[in-house]
């Protein structure tokens, strides 16, 4: 399909003609959109007439003239993007067709064209205000040099659910832009608790609300955080008792924050970077909210290869760090089988990880964690006599056992495991294991076949091979 075939099938929202007045052209239109989640594009369609005349003419005169304003506001009249530019900076990349003659160092020409000028993602449904000002007359001089612009035609238009066509390049200029804010997306309020709280307070609040974390502070200000993993590796593992143990010897600080008019995309940047979950987002010193992947890919959902990257890749990143003629060959080949893969129908089989880290029913819960910390692994499949029996989370060990105040030593696998198993074989369909999970609400779920255990599925492995399913996982 070519790209005026596939502009001509995408649904326009409005087309305005530019009111010229005065010597400038002004476009001032509302519009509603309902696919928010997609891309949308705002373009025009322009005819002017200029006359150049000089006698040592410089070419970069040419950027000069013709500024225009382009800002879109959402419907409680907030701007969302302003821009600023001249209309030369891109002129020279427009698809016109265009007719003149030069004589006698004189040049006249009509160009004619249609060009995108911005792709953008609005934050949400609902109506938006589009402006938009041009100086449609101008007569600019220069030593040796005049130039007189005339518009006879501008029309801005919007359409949605496009697909974005990949520029910089003489048939596509455009700049693509994203209007959602952190501040968009986070949750709030947030469950947050003072530095000298004890552990077994926080752990009751992660309970109580369903949450993996709370954020601390101090003087009213946040300080730290302390996630699930937190009180396993610094509770459990030194053999602490949760009520006697304060918030602030167990909370992970200093805090990596954001601020809520920060772009999503920056958050997404900082949460792939540092390995994180959760950031909280803090206005003027104080906690207003909290970005987590699952907030970030509720709303983005394209975001799943960032955060779970094909193990290919990764596997590739790794060993061809020092050989860079070695990653060029290795990436074409493993581009290539991975579109082979892709054209398959993927099974269980194909995406779980394996081996996978078992104990057995009557191991200690002190020693599972153990485990845990040292693999750097949030959950362990537990055996009884071989065979698979339950499953133990980091969440398990938190609220099972800490919120009683039991010593992990004392406490074994099965008094908290999560039993019986909801498992798959490896042969069934990713898709339907996309389903199972969500429909069942868990994270993981282990592979049987013939009553042994031979690996397990993570949300993590299904995004990394289908991330198109986030959208069973994060709606």
């Amino acid at each position: 399909m070519n790209w005026r075939r596939k502009i001509s099938l995408e649904r326009e929202v409005v087309r305005v003609e530019g009111d010229k007045k005065n010597g400038r052209i002004r476009i001032s239109s509302s519009f509603e959109i309902t696919s928010f989640q997609k891309w949308c594009r705002i373009g025009l369609v322009f005819q002017f007439s200029e006359t150049i005349k000089w006698y040592e003419y410089n070419s970069s005169l040419g950027l000069q003239f013709n500024n225009y304003r382009l800002s879109i506001a959402d419907r409680q009249g907030k701007c969302l993007f302003s821009e600023r530019r001249s209309f030369m900076d891109f002129a020279s990349l427009f698809k016109t067709a265009y007719s003149g003659k030069r004589f006698l160092g004189r040049y006249t020409a009509i160009h004619r064209g249609e060009v995108a000028i911005l792709d953008f993602i609005p934050p949400h449904p609902g109506r938006y205000k589009l402006d938009f000002d041009l100086a449609a007359e101008e007569d600019f001089s220069e030593p040796g040099h005049r130039r007189m612009t005339s518009f006879q035609e501008l029309v801005l238009w919007v359409r949605a659910g496009v697909e974005p066509l990949r520029g910089p390049g003489p048939e596509y200029p455009h700049k693509r832009i994203d209007l959602m804010k952190v501040r968009d997306i986070m949750t709030h309020p947030i469950i947050t608790e003072d530095e000298d709280v004890l552990v077994t307070k926080i752990v009751k609040d992660m309970a109580e609300q369903g949450i993996g974390s709370v954020v601390i502070t101090s003087e009213n200000k946040p300080e730290g955080i302390i996630t699930e993993r937190d009180i396993v590796s610094k509770v459990v593992l030194r053999n602490k008792r949760a009520s006697e143990t304060k918030s602030r010897e167990v909370m992970s600080s200093p805090l990596i924050t954001l601020e809520p008019d920060a772009p999503v995309e920056e958050a997404c940047e900082c949460v792939a970077k540092g390995g994180i979950k959760r950031v909280p987002v803090v206005e003027n010193g104080s906690l207003v909210g909290i970005v987590s992947v699952r907030n970030i890919l509720t709303k983005k959902p394209g975001c799943a290869k960032r955060f779970y990257p094909h193990p290919e890749v990764r596997v590739l990143a790794s060993r061809c760090k020092n050989a860079l003629c070695l990653v060029v060959s290795c990436f074409s080949f493993f581009r290539a089988k991975r579109r082979e893969f892709e054209r398959e129908e993927k099974k269980v089989r194909d995406i779980m990880t394996h081996p996978v880290i078992t104990e057995d029913e009557d191991a200690s819960v002190a020693k599972i964690a153990a485990d845990m910390d040292k693999q750097g692994i949030g959950s362990v499949v537990i055996t009884s006599k071989g065979k698979p029996a339950g499953i133990i989370t980091e969440r398990d060990i938190a609220l099972k056992v800490l919120l009683t105040d039991k010593e992990a030593n004392g406490v074994k696998a099965k008094e908290i495991m999560a039993s019986p198993l909801v498992t798959v074989k490896p042969e069934v369909s990713a898709d339907e294991t996309c389903k199972l999970v969500a429909k069942k609400g868990i994270k993981r779920v282990p592979v049987v076949e013939n009553g042994s255990l031979v690996g397990i599925v993570s949300i993590q492995d299904l995004l990394r091979r289908k991330p198109e399913c986030v959208r069973e996982f994060y709606s």
